[in-house]
């Protein structure tokens, strides 16, 4: 299973039209968004108050032991309000 942040490295990666899986000096493209990829993954440690409403909205219909649920409601809440929130993204991260 891929981390969060090889996730992240890999779709964007894929956002520069770059295969992840091929090499550059012995080493896969991906590893070279690991910058980007952590500095994207701090800006949404602290979430907003939009994300902090439907976290807790979804934790108060029962599902507070589905942490991941709440999660992604949390992250789907957070792409919501950014510009071309509809645009698909066309990077595939299994």
């Amino acid at each position: 299973m891929k981390t969060c942040l090889e996730r992240v490295a890999r779709a964007l990666c894929e956002l520069d039209a770059n295969p992840p899986d091929a090499t550059m000096d012995g080493k896969p493209l991906w590893q070279d968004y690991l910058p980007e990829a952590r500095a994207a993954i701090m800006a949404l440690r602290e979430p907003d108050a939009a994300m902090i409403e439907t976290g807790t909205r979804k934790a108060a219909e029962g599902q507070k032991d589905d942490l991941a649920s709440i999660y992604r409601t949390m992250i789907d809440t957070a792409m919501e309000g950014a510009p071309n929130a509809n645009r698909s993204v066309t990077a595939h991260i299994p």
